[in-house]
């Protein structure tokens, strides 16, 4: 069992910023702490308000995005704010999520759970959110292949789906 730093609270997920500076980790007490890599000083804290199933840094570094486990909604975050001004915007999934991955533009963030995958997309002229696919490929996992040509997906048997 890991623990937050100095706490007694189960670590559940954690990740590293895409410049290596910044990693943040979320607690079974729905914390999410970002810590400043070379110094372990604290940078930044989001409350998600249940135990933290998944979190993702976009990789152009501005967003970052987070699910409480069970949730069928994910919280995408903005790093240029502080406080409750950050929270950028809730995408309602419309089924249980376990895992997000942003692809390498930083415009589609990909969900899997045991209802399937759901694609959500980015638009910065209307700075909107759409859904863009949803398949009902059920996955625990998710992930992003090179240059985003395909998402590559994991169930709970093991079974990977690579789809094009």
């Amino acid at each position: 069992m890991q623990y937050l730093t100095n706490t007694n609270i189960e670590l559940t997920a954690a990740s590293f910023h895409p410049d290596g500076h910044l990693f943040a980790a979320g607690g079974e007490d729905g914390q999410i702490k970002l810590f400043h890599v070379k110094t372990g000083e604290n940078a930044a804290n989001f409350d998600l308000g249940g135990p933290v199933q998944d979190l993702t840094f976009s990789e152009n570094g501005i967003w970052f995005a987070a699910v409480a486990k069970g949730s069928t909604s994910i919280t995408i975050f903005d790093l240029r704010k502080e406080g409750k001004a950050a929270e950028a915007k809730v995408l309602e999934i419309g089924g249980q999520v376990d895992s997000i991955r942003w692809d390498y533009t930083g415009q589609y963030l990909a969900a899997s759970g045991p209802g399937g995958l759901t694609i959500s997309q980015y638009t910065k002229s209307s700075k909107s959110w759409s859904d863009v696919i949803s398949l009902a490929v059920p996955a625990t996992a998710v992930a992003w292949g090179p240059q985003a040509s395909s998402l590559i997906s994991v169930n709970s048997e093991g079974v990977v789906t690579v789809l094009r």
